[in-house]
């Protein structure tokens, strides 16, 4: 669908923001000297979408939320969530089987690397999220065979690599919608354990468990799962049957966002190429008015599209039903 200028309904988005730096605090210092190209780019993007909420995936995070408050006022947001990811846990354990200790709950150059931030014109508050949940905990678990991990190692590795946390937006037009953000482990980059595989199977498998109310009570109708899956249905590696079946689940409805330029792409990298990571997903019961892929094919937004992240801002229109 063509982009649409003003929201038709409440507007939805995610945005794997790429917004890391080369070690803590750099991304601060960015957005204050307000100087910085990346982020400029990404100003243009979402001033032209203005989404009532927007999940930024892939953020850089501060333990006193200074990144993600010089952001938030940065996009003009009056509201923000985000918690501490998995990147912030140290550890004194092999957490990958590589024969090395020391690791953190999931992989970072730095403590706080590549974590979740979610923006928003209404109040936003925190129902439950399952950072602390252990891979050997998680229903259904299937973790690398015997001997790949200690016995300390899988009894301290949480399932999550970022986050996955159920917040509810408090609207007064609209009334209370719940939201699943997530940020998936990469499902490649491994060896024949398929190590990450498994845990990005685990991760997408968490989603239908939510669903479910396995960790607690969740709405059967009036929600929206969204974030990044790092992975797509048809192409590349990973288990594509995970993707597939969350995509076809009934509970839910797939708009397959499509921008002009590249299709339903959300990423382009020179390598493994074109491909859909990005989702959001709301319940089957809204109404989809509009949805799309921000990639203009010419133009200042044009550029702005590509300068601000390898990935494309994913946005839907829902409104409750009549």
């Amino acid at each position: 669908m063509p982009f649409a200028l003003s929201a038709e309904g409440f507007r939805v988005a995610t945005f794997h923001a790429e917004l890391t730096r080369k070690g803590p605090g750099l991304l601060l210092r960015d957005i204050e000297r307000g100087k910085d190209k990346q982020i400029s780019a990404l100003k243009l993007v979402v001033a032209a979408v203005d989404p009532d909420v927007l999940l930024l995936t892939k953020v850089d995070f501060d333990l006193e939320q200074r990144s993600a408050a010089a952001l938030r006022d940065a996009l003009g947001y009056p509201h923000m969530f985000t918690l501490a990811p998995n990147t912030m846990i140290t550890t004194q354990l092999d957490l990958n089987g590589d024969k090395r200790v020391g690791d953190r709950q999931a992989w970072a150059r730095y403590a706080g690397e590549g974590a979740m931030l979610l923006l928003s014109k209404h109040p936003v508050e925190l129902r439950y999220h399952l950072n602390n949940l252990l891979w050997k905990d998680a229903p259904r678990a299937q973790m690398p065979e015997a001997g790949f991990l200690s016995a300390l190692a899988i009894a301290e590795l949480k399932v999550v690599s970022q986050g996955l946390w159920v917040v509810e937006v408090v609207t007064a037009k609209h009334g209370p919608i719940t939201l699943v953000a997530f940020q998936n482990q990469t499902p490649v980059f491994d060896g024949p354990q398929d190590f990450n595989g498994l845990r990005n199977r685990a991760q997408l498998r968490l989603l239908n468990d939510v669903m479910e109310g396995a960790f607690g009570d969740f709405p059967l109708k009036r929600f929206v799962l969204l974030g990044n899956s790092n992975l797509d249905p048809k192409r590349g590696d990973g288990d594509r049957t995970a993707i597939g079946a969350l995509l076809a689940d009934k509970r839910l409805s797939d708009a397959k966002p499509l921008s002009t330029l590249g299709g339903d792409t959300t990423a382009q990298w020179e390598n493994p190429g074109s491909m859909r990571v990005s989702y959001v997903l709301p319940s089957a019961d809204w109404k989809i008015k509009s949805s799309g892929v921000f990639w203009p094919d010419a133009g200042p937004l044009h550029k702005a599209a590509e300068q601000a992240s390898r990935h494309r801002l994913v946005w839907i229109d829902i409104r409750p039903p009549p």
